[in-house]
């Protein structure tokens, strides 16, 4: 005879509590995060030893279970400040704590008869009103450096963050990237920069990792393997009467074509060097057709009925200078048409804004729209430790997203323009409100508040008692658009009804 097992199912109010408290626990984890004398969570990193999490979703990450009914609530948690860190690039844990305090209310009151649907439709019309509400709310702006540094609470990263916001404003014309020693390096460049193989063709072996410069540049493009330069070397002859430089570009070099390069280069002192795109497959095709664009080249390729053979100068691009360094190769003053970088930039960011939800497609693609801009940076970040470099990458990610967001205007921070917000609505409360807006009410002025609450209880004091400096700030796109995810994971957490343990 078999025996069924079947699982324990929690309804109504018994669910409800299990979710409270679930919930209650990630408050209390996450919102030890907040301010400046807020604490992160050490946790065990496995043979790499600890781990510090300190932002609102690294710290969900760490806390939540994988199953039974205490784990069901904090893991559509985690997964709704997933989306949140992909669209702000910050406030998860605002998100989180607003969220958690709005819910604790709601599901209270849920308990005592108040209908879900009628609570979603008063919180629906009074989120209408918060546009409004923050607006009066805005400031003058203390600046990028502030901004930044109320971001991340670390000097050099800031200060260098606060430099790219102010010279590189476009989206994706900054990359940040883990640094290889402990400290911060800042690298900006003007021209067109692509990333190439640490191989070069044409250079001696001491030659190989220098730094290489060639002035009055022409370009080569070529979507193949280079196995014979063929024709082309009559192309070349008029390079060394005419004292010229050529940069061969292409998928591959190899056999007599590299060793074409090499003996012009060495033999007859040619200024010509052959570089390889460290993008593989459909990648480096779309990294060619850019330069192609900047430089105003042909593309010689298969797939565009062009070979080797047919190679004309006038095929060829042009740029006031080479530097090549590392893995990079930058081309200084790119000759393209300007109308046709501008198009073929523009269809990239749009490209770019269709992959929203995959963010290595997207991150690749604004690294392309913003290289086609004739601009790029990168801040090198690195810590002592894995957790420290971590940290350090998470605070200069928030502090780019601080920058870039306080374009667009400022409010006070530190929960200071929440708790405004919320004794406005206090204020404005309606004499006549229906039950359901009276509690919808009483959610939102508790969530609005629990930030100032927080930070101050890591600092140690009663609310009333924290004094936020003038020129911490926070953009208000970035603070509606915390209040608007709050609102809507505390909504979405308040539809739980069954728990099956």
């Amino acid at each position: 005879m078999t025996t069924l097992h079947t699982s324990p199912i929690l309804t109504g109010d018994a669910a409800r509590a299990i979710v409270v408290r679930s919930l209650a626990q990630c408050e209390r984890a996450i919102g030890a995060s907040l301010g400046p004398l807020g604490r992160g969570l050490m946790y065990d990193g496995g043979s790499g030893g600890p781990r510090h999490a300190n932002t609102g979703l690294a710290i969900a990450r760490q806390i939540t279970q994988e199953e039974g009914a205490w784990s069901v609530a904090p893991r559509i948690l985690r997964d709704a400040l997933w989306d949140a860190q992909r669209d702000l690039g910050d406030g998860t844990a605002r998100i989180a704590c607003i969220a958690i305090s709005m819910h604790a209310v709601a599901a209270r009151r849920v308990e005592q008869g108040v209908s879900p649907g009628l609570l979603a439709k008063a919180l629906a019309d009074l989120t209408a009103r918060l546009p409004e509400l923050l607006e009066r709310e805005r400031r003058e702006s203390p600046g990028a450096l502030a901004m930044a540094h109320g971001a991340c609470n670390h000097a050099d990263i800031a200060a260098s963050i606060a430099v790219l916001s102010e010279t590189l404003r476009d989206e994706g014309a900054i990359s940040i990237t883990e640094g290889y020693r402990p400290g911060v390096e800042l690298e900006q460049f003007t021209g067109f920069c692509m990333d190439v193989q640490a191989d070069r063709a044409g250079v001696s072996l001491k030659e190989q990792g220098a730094r290489i410069e060639m002035e009055s540049v022409h370009v080569l493009v070529v979507n193949e393997v280079l196995d014979d330069f063929g024709p082309l070397a009559r192309v070349m002859e008029q390079f060394v009467s005419r004292a010229k430089s050529l940069v061969v570009i292409a998928r591959g070099i190899q056999g007599a074509a590299r060793a074409t390069l090499t003996a012009n280069r060495a033999g007859l002192g040619m200024h010509v060097l052959g570089l390889l795109p460290a993008d593989t497959g459909l990648s480096a095709m779309h990294v060619l057709e850019d330069l192609c664009t900047m430089t105003g080249a042909t593309l010689i390729s298969a797939e565009t009925g062009t070979s080797i053979e047919s190679v004309r100068p006038a095929m060829l691009g042009r740029a006031g200078r080479l530097i090549v360094q590392g893995g990079r190769a930058i081309l200084v003053e790119p000759a393209g048409d300007r109308e046709a970088i501008a198009n073929r930039r523009n269809l990239i960011a749009r490209e770019a804004a269709a992959q929203r939800y995959v963010a290595l497609d997207r991150e690749r693609l604004l690294r392309r729209a913003a290289r086609l801009g004739g601009g790029w940076g990168e801040l090198r970040v690195a810590g002592r430790t894995a957790w420290e470099t971590a940290e350090c990458l998470d605070g200069a990610r928030a502090a780019l997203a601080a920058t870039r967001a306080a374009s667009f205007g400022v409010v006070a921070g530190g929960g200071t323009a929440l708790m405004r917000l919320a004794d406005a609505l206090a204020a404005e409360h309606p004499v006549d409100a229906t039950v359901a807006q009276d509690a919808v009410l009483e959610a939102l002025i508790r969530g609005c508040r629990s930030i100032a609450t927080r930070i101050a209880g890591n600092a140690g004091v009663e609310p009333g008692e924290l004094v936020v400096p003038a020129d911490v700030a926070d953009p208000l796109t970035t603070t509606l658009a915390i209040l608007r995810h709050a609102i809507s994971l505390a909504m979405t957490l308040l539809t739980i009804e069954v728990l099956i343990c």
